[in-house]
C-alpha cells in the first residue's frame, strides 16, 4: 500500500501554505489528516462557508468544568486552513487525526491553567528542542532561528523563485520536495536530540501514537493516496508509521479515559493570535505575514501602506521615501547576512526613512502592518450558548458593535437607547466580561446623568461568556444569579456597598431586596466606625446617579438614616490613640464623610457632624485634631477668633514641636487659602516657625514641607510674598507691633523659604 504523503507545516507559515496547495493541486488526494482535535470534525464543513472569515478559532471545551477549555486558532494563511478549504472545494474528505480533547482534559484534571491556544509552537517542538535549530540557523548565518526559517521556507515562494544562495543554504527545491527536506530536517533533529538523552513528554508520545493510528485506520478503510498535514517536528514519526507497531501504539493509548466535550467556531484577532503565539520574528507578527500571503511584492507593498498610514496622519512623505525605504530595508538584511529583510529591518527602515527616526509614528505602522487590527467572524449557524446568542441579540438592539479597536461611547442616561447601553455594558462588567472600560467625566457633562466608556472586545470573551452560560441562559438572569452568590458570599460592609452600586448600574431589581437585607443586617451588626464610613459615600452616590437610571431609592435613604448617625457617634473614638500611619488613613474618611453630607440633606445631620468634629478637634490625635478645627472654621461653626486661639494654642511653645507640626497638617490639609485670606492665622503660624528652636528645626522641617507641598503653586508664591513682608501684604494685616523691624525679618526669610519650597532671593 503507498504511504501517505507527510507534509510538515509551520503553523501559521505562509509559505508552508503556498507549498501544501501546490501539493494538494498535483497530488489530488483521496483523504487529507490534519493535526487537529477529531472533537471538531464535525464543524469543519462551516470552514467553507460563506460567512467565515478569518482568524477564527474552533474553542473545545469541557461543558461542566468550563475552565477546562482550549482554543485553536486559524488565520487566512495557516496551512491548516488552506487544507481545509481545499478539501471542501474538491470534494475531498478531511478529518482531524490528533489525540482528541476528551482524552487531554480527562488527563489534565487540574483545570486552573487549561484555557490555552493550541497550534502553537509549544505543541509542536519541545522547547528543549530549540538548541538544534539556533545551531543550524547560526551556520547558515541568522542569529534567530524562526528569522532562519522564515527565509528558508516560508517567504522563498512569495520572494524569489530562487532560494538565497549562502554558503549553507538549502538547495533550490520544488514545493513538493520542499517537505522532504523539512522530513529530513527533523529528522536529523530528534535522532540528535534522542542521542543527547532528550526525550519527549508524555503528552507528545501519546499525540503522535494516535495520530499514527489514525493513519492505520485510514489505510484500513481503503484510501490510498492520502495526503498528512502536521507539525514539523511530529513529521519524521509519522513517516515511519509503516515501522513502528500497531500494537505498541495500541498499548500507550490503552485506558485513556474520555469525558464528554463541546465545540464551537469563534472569532479570533491578530493581535490575539500574536500575543498567544510561541514563534518568534514573522509569526509575532500577523499582519506582515497575511501581506506575505497576499502579494507577491510584499516589500514594497507593505512599505507603500506605511506611507499611506503616515499621510492620514498629515506626515508629509514622497514616493521616494518608499523606495528608499525598501532599499535600506534590503541593505540591512545583506550587512547582517541575512537571505531577506525581517521585521528588525522593516522597523529599522520604516524609523530612519519613513518616521524621521520617530519611533512614536511608527507605533501606528506596527499595529497596522505588524500585528494588525483584524477581528474574524463566524456564520450564524454556528452552535451557541444560549447565552451567547442573548448577548448578541441585545448587542444588535442596543446598536453596539463589536470590535478590536478601541471606541470612545459617551451615553446620556436620559435617553432611553442610551441607558440600555449603559446597562448592557455593566452586567457584562459583572460578569467579568469588561468590553467596556468606564472613562472618568469631566467637563460640563460631569454630573449624574452622563458616562463615558472605552469599548475593545477580546476573543478570550468568548470563553468567559460561555463560562457565564452556566450561571443563566441571558445575561440578566447570568447577572442576576451571579449577583446572588456573591451577596451569599460578602460580609464586608464596604463591599457591599460596592456591590449595590453595580447592581443598580446594571439594573438588577431581582436582587434588591436581598442585597438590603444584607446591607442592613451586616450594618447593624458592623463595629468597625471606619467600615461604616466608607458606605456613606458610595450610597450618597447612588442617590445622586439613582433617580436618572429610574431607580427605587427610598430603601437606600432610610439605610443612610440609619448610618449616618452611628458613623457621627463612633468616628471620633477612632480617631484617638492610633499612630501617625492609621491617622492618614483615617483622615481619608474624615473627608470622605464630610463630602457625603455635604452633598446630601445637609442641613439633617450638620448638628450631629458638627459635634463629632467637635470631638475630634479637641481629643483627637494632632493631625486629625487639626483637620477637625479646619472643618469646623469653613463651616462657620468657629469664627477666625476662636481657631486662631485654638491655633496659638496648638503651635505655643508648651506643645511638642512634633505634635504642633502634625496639627498644622491637618489644619492646613488641602488648600493655602486658608491663610491667605485669614492675617490672623497667618501671623500665628509666622510667630510660631519663627519660635522653634534651632534643635527641634530638622525635625519639623520635613512635616512642614510635606504640607506646604500640597499647594498649588501660585499660593505658595503669595506665602513667599508674604513672609518677605512685601507687595502682597493683605489689607488689615498688622504685624501685632507698632514699628516693622526690616533685620528681624530679614532673620526668617531663610527659614520660611525653606519651609514653603521657594527661593527667597528678591
Amino acid at each position: 500500500m503507498p504511504s501517505p504523503h507527510i507534509l510538515g507545516i509551520r503553523h501559521h507559515g505562509p509559505g508552508s501554505a503556498r507549498s501544501l496547495l501546490a501539493v494538494l493541486e498535483q497530488r489530488q488526494p483521496d483523504l487529507i489528516l490534519i493535526e487537529g482535535p477529531p472533537d471538531a470534525e464535525a464543524l469543519l464543513h462551516l470552514a467553507a462557508d460563506p460567512q467565515m472569515q478569518p482568524p477564527v478559532a474552533l474553542l473545545i471545551y469541557n461543558p461542566k468544568t468550563l475552565r477546562q477549555a482550549s482554543f485553536f486558532p486559524f488565520a487566512e494563511f495557516s496551512p491548516e486552513w488552506q487544507a481545509m478549504l481545499f478539501g471542501q472545494r474538491h470534494g475531498i474528505p478531511v478529518r482531524f487525526m490528533d489525540l482528541p480533547m476528551s482524552m487531554v482534559f480527562a488527563l489534565q484534571p487540574d483545570a486552573e491553567a487549561l484555557i490555552q491556544p493550541a497550534l502553537d509552537i509549544s505543541r509542536t517542538i519541545d522547547p528543549a528542542a530549540a538548541d538544534p535549530f539556533s545551531e543550524i540557523a547560526r551556520l547558515a548565518g541568522y542569529s534567530d532561528p524562526e528569522r532562519w526559517w522564515e527565509a528558508m521556507f516560508e517567504r522563498r515562494q512569495a520572494t524569489s523563485p530562487q532560494l538565497p544562495q549562502t554558503p549553507n543554504a538549502i538547495p533550490e527545491t520544488t514545493d513538493a520536495s520542499v517537505f522532504d527536506v523539512v522530513l529530513e530536517l527533523m529528522r536529523a533533529l530528534r535522532e540528535s536530540r534522542f542521542q543527547g538523552g532528550f526525550s519527549e513528554s508524555r503528552e507528545t508520545l501519546l499525540r503522535e501514537a494516535y495520530m499514527r493510528q489514525t493513519i492505520r485506520s485510514a489505510e484500513k478503510e481503503g484510501f490510498q493516496n492520502m495526503v498528512v498535514v502536521c507539525g514539523a517536528w511530529h513529521a519524521p514519526v509519522l513517516a515511519d508509521t509503516a515501522t513502528i507497531k500497531s500494537a505498541a501504539d495500541a498499548a500507550l493509548l490503552k485506558g485513556l479515559k474520555k469525558i464528554k466535550t463541546e465545540t464551537t467556531w469563534i472569532p479570533w484577532s491578530f493581535d490575539r493570535l500574536a500575543g498567544q503565539s510561541g514563534y518568534g520574528a514573522g509569526v509575532i507578527a500577523p499582519a506582515w505575514y497575511q501581506e506575505i500571503w497576499n502579494s507577491d511584492s510584499e516589500l514594497v507593498r507593505w512599505f507603500s501602506r506605511a506611507a499611506r498610514l503616515l499621510r492620514e496622519q498629515d506626515i508629509a512623505l514622497s514616493p521616494a521615501h518608499i523606495i528608499e525605504a525598501v532599499r535600506l530595508a534590503d541593505t540591512l538584511a545583506t550587512l547582517r547576512n541575512t537571505a531577506l529583510p525581517g521585521i528588525e529591518e522593516l522597523r529599522e527602515a520604516a524609523v530612519t526613512v519613513l518616521c524621521a527616526g520617530a519611533e512614536a509614528a511608527y507605533q501606528i505602522i506596527e499595529q497596522q502592518l505588524i500585528i494588525g487590527d483584524v477581528l474574524g467572524a463566524v456564520p450564524d449557524s454556528v452552535p451557541v450558548v444560549p447565552l451567547k446568542a442573548d448577548f448578541e441579540a441585545q448587542v444588535r438592539s442596543a446598536r453596539l458593535k463589536i470590535s478590536t479597536e478601541e471606541q470612545a461611547l459617551t451615553l446620556d442616561l436620559r435617553e432611553e437607547a442610551h441607558l440600555r447601553k449603559s446597562q448592557l455594558l455593566h452586567r457584562l462588567d459583572y460578569l467579568r466580561i469588561p468590553w467596556g472600560k468606564p472613562v472618568a467625566v469631566s467637563g460640563r457633562k460631569e454630573g449624574r446623568f452622563h458616562e463615558n466608556w472605552t469599548l475593545r472586545w477580546l476573543p478570550d470573551y468568548e470563553i468567559r461568556l460561555i463560562e457565564a452560560g452556566a450561571w443563566g441562559n441571558t445575561v440578566e438572569e447570568a447577572a442576576v444569579q451571579m449577583a446572588r452568590r456573591r451577596i451569599r458570599d460578602t460580609e464586608h460592609l464596604p463591599d457591599l456597598v460596592g456591590l449595590l452600586d453595580a447592581v443598580l448600574k446594571a439594573d438588577l431589581p431581582a436582587v434588591l431586596p436581598l442585597l438590603l437585607q444584607k446591607l442592613r443586617n451586616v450594618s447593624a451588626m458592623a463595629q468597625d466606625a471606619r467600615a461604616l464610613s466608607e458606605t456613606v459615600l458610595p450610597l450618597v452616590e447612588v442617590l445622586r446617579y439613582g433617580h436618572a437610571r429610574q431607580m427605587d431609592l427610598s430603601a437606600i435613604e432610610q439605610m443612610l438614616k440609619q448610618i449616618v448617625p452611628r458613623v457621627c457617634i463612633q468616628l471620633p473614638g477612632a480617631c484617638m490613640g492610633i499612630s501617625e500611619v492609621v491617622a492618614a488613613d483615617v483622615l481619608k474618611n474624615i473627608l470622605t464623610v464630610h463630602r457625603a453630607l455635604h452633598l446630601w440633606r445637609p442641613e439633617a445631620f450638620s448638628d450631629l457632624w458638627q459635634a463629632a468634629l467637635i470631638r475630634i478637634a479637641e481629643q483627637a490625635v494632632p493631625l486629625l485634631a487639626g483637620l477637625g478645627a479646619r472643618l469646623l472654621f469653613e463651616q462657620g461653626v468657629r469664627s477666625a477668633g476662636q481657631t486662631a486661639v485654638v491655633m496659638q494654642f496648638r503651635l505655643s511653645p508648651a506643645q511638642p514641636p512634633i505634635e504642633a507640626a502634625q496639627w498644622l497638617a491637618g489644619f492646613l490639609h488641602g488648600s493655602g487659602l486658608l491663610l491667605l485670606h485669614q492675617p490672623v492665622l497667618w501671623q500665628i503660624l509666622d510667630n510660631w516657625v519663627g519660635g522653634i528652636s534651632a534643635p527641634d528645626f530638622p525635625e519639623i522641617l520635613p512635616l512642614l514641607r510635606r504640607a506646604f507641598s500640597r499647594f498649588s503653586g501660585p499660593e505658595r508664591e503669595k506665602m513667599l510674598d508674604l513672609a518677605r513682608g512685601r507687595d502682597a501684604v493683605p489689607e488689615g494685616m498688622t504685624t501685632g507691633k507698632e514699628g516693622w523691624d526690616t533685620e528681624r525679618a530679614e532673620l526668617v526669610r531663610p527659614l520660611l523659604g525653606i519651609i514653603l519650597g521657594k527661593a527667597t532671593s528678591a
